[in-house]
């Protein structure tokens, strides 16, 4: 591994970090489907059954984030080793990158702190609520908004840079656009359940874009 770039470091970090964060998924999709938000006593006993899995679950997704960090600086270096006068173009993915980081570690931290509320010897069932729905919440439309900056930047420089396929810079313009428009569903309230609220079900497709983009991205930094 001596003879790694800086280019094949990226593409694997970047792979690594979208495997992590699927196997995470599957975790959580183990779990089951949670109750509804407003029984407290229902949220209580799913975490504190699942507690197990979802903790899991929830480290990985901090393992995964992290590596994200080292794809996000390595497509920074790739971009300006290529043009140098794009250095602030890259600056500004690499920094939209980190404020989405940043918010996830945020979620996943309140997230871990619920599981970790529930499983105590004296649970309180409503402040185990309130932090389920807070993290949902946080980890929905507040955080898509940095994700479509990203995803609109990120496609600017690989157009200005030609480090990456013409389509992929399609694809994160694109991705950027959708996800801002499901970005406004902060507007519909808080339900899991509901496909159209701040932390419902299109919070979850909008990361989407995210990932075939990383993914592709990692693939093609593979290849070269």
């Amino acid at each position: 591994m001596s003879g790694w770039s800086v280019v094949r470091w990226t593409g694997v970090l970047g792979l690594t970090a979208i495997v992590m964060q699927l196997v995470a998924f599957s975790f959580f999709f183990a779990a089951g489907l949670p109750p509804a938000i407003d029984d407290a006593n229902k949220i209580l006993d799913y975490v504190k059954t699942a507690h197990f899995v979802l903790a899991t679950a929830l480290i990985v997704f901090f393992v995964g984030f992290a590596l994200l960090i080292g794809f996000n600086a390595g497509l920074r270096a790739v971009a300006i080793a290529a043009a140098a006068d794009h250095e602030w173009l890259a600056t500004t993915v690499f920094g939209a990158g980190l404020a989405t980081i940043a918010i996830g570690f945020v979620d996943l931290g309140l997230a871990l702190a619920d599981v970790a509320i529930a499983s105590s010897s004296h649970p309180d069932p409503a402040l185990v609520r309130m932090l389920f729905e807070t993290s949902g919440v946080v980890g929905g439309a507040p955080t898509l908004v940095p994700v479509a900056f990203y995803l609109g930047a990120a496609g600017s420089l690989g157009a200005t840079t030609g480090i990456l396929p013409r389509w992929l810079n399609l694809v994160g313009w694109i991705g950027s656009a959708l996800v801002l428009i499901a970005a406004f569903s902060a507007y519909g309230g808080s339900d899991p359940a509901a496909f159209w609220s701040a932390n419902g079900i299109v919070t979850i497709l909008a990361l989407l874009p995210l990932y075939v983009w990383t993914l592709c991205a990692s693939v093609a930094f593979v290849r070269r």
